[in-house]
Order: structure tokens, then sequence, then C-alpha cells
């Protein structure tokens, strides 16, 4: 499956929750698919968009977070799991799209295409919902279920290695500017 169709699921789903993405490839295909002043882009913060969402979960526990993620990002801050288990914010969701590689920086192999497993990772932390979906079947009801469950949940997503479509708007201060305001009206 590729990424921009597992966006594209999401995005149909989503209603009033925050979503936070990840750098480069996944806010790409979020502003392509579903741009809106509720997403927060974490432009040139590889390593950190879990981090962030997991703030913004833990300042707003009213509103539900969905947090973008890569494999080579959260592979890059792995303490972050831990810390979710720690705090375990009822309102946030982290998906990782894991394509097996650092695409945006020229498309180096991370752990995901050896040995590692996302899920056994975020399970090992202490992460009690962890969602393995298989297709599209499968995570059209792992966004079902991550939008109406408690979290913290973690639901780690096979997506193949294509590049996104749509070209990287990269009006930083516009878009945070819009997205605060958006959050203090929520």
């Amino acid at each position: 499956m590729t990424r921009a169709t597992a966006t594209r699921l999401l995005v149909e789903r989503l209603t009033s929750e925050v979503v936070v993405s990840n750098l480069g490839q996944a806010t790409a295909d979020l502003q392509r698919l579903g741009d809106r002043p509720l997403n927060c882009y974490t432009f040139g913060s590889m390593g950190q968009c879990s981090a962030i969402g997991l703030g913004i979960a833990l300042a707003r526990p009213d509103v539900r977070v969905v947090c973008l993620d890569g494999d080579g990002s959260l592979l890059m801050n792995l303490g972050v799991l831990c810390t979710i288990a720690t705090v375990a914010p009822r309102n946030y969701v982290l998906v990782v799209w894991d394509n097996q590689a650092h695409v945006t920086t020229g498309g180096q192999p991370t752990a995901t295409a050896f040995r590692s497993s996302l899920a056994g990772l975020a399970r090992g932390a202490g992460i009690g919902t962890v969602l393995e979906p298989r297709d599209e079947t499968e995570l059209v009801a792992a966004y079902d279920r991550m939008l109406r469950e408690e979290g913290p949940i973690v639901v780690p997503v096979r997506v193949d290695r294509t590049r996104s479509e749509g070209k990287l708007d990269r009006d930083v201060v516009g878009y945070a500017r819009r997205f605060r305001e958006a959050l203090a009206a929520r």
C-alpha cells in the first residue's frame, strides 16, 4: 500500500482531531490530500514528530492528537515510546509509516528493513494498544478504532517507498500561525 493511500483513508475519517505530521513525505501527502488548519506540519524536525505530538496531547487532553511519523524518524528518538507509555495520554495516537527506508535523505534502509519491529518496540516500551494492519481493510478498521478508543495507541503501517506526488509547501510561519489559531479556537 502507498503512504498516499493510507493518508487518504485517514483523512476521510478525520473530524476535529489534531494531526501532527513528520517532515517531508508525510507532510507533502497530508497537505495534498487533507490540508486543514488543525494539521501541524513539523518541518525540519526529524526525530521529533512523535514528541511534538505528545506535547500537544499533554497540553490539550481535550483534543485527540494523531501523529503521523516515519520509521526513520521514530527510530532516531526511540525513547519517546517509553515516555508515551509512562505518561499514557488517553488522547494520543501514533501512526508510523514504515517504508523501511529514510526516503527523504536518499533511501538508506532503516532497521525495520532488517529485523526490528516497530510494534515490538512499542510493546516493549510498555504501550498496551498496538494495532498492526496488514492491508487496507485492516487499516480502515484500525483507524476507526484509534479514533474512538482511549490511547495511547501505536499503529505501525507498512507502506511502499514511493515518494509523495505533491510538492511540499514550506510556508513554515504561515502554517504554524494557522495551526496555533485553530487549536486556540478549539
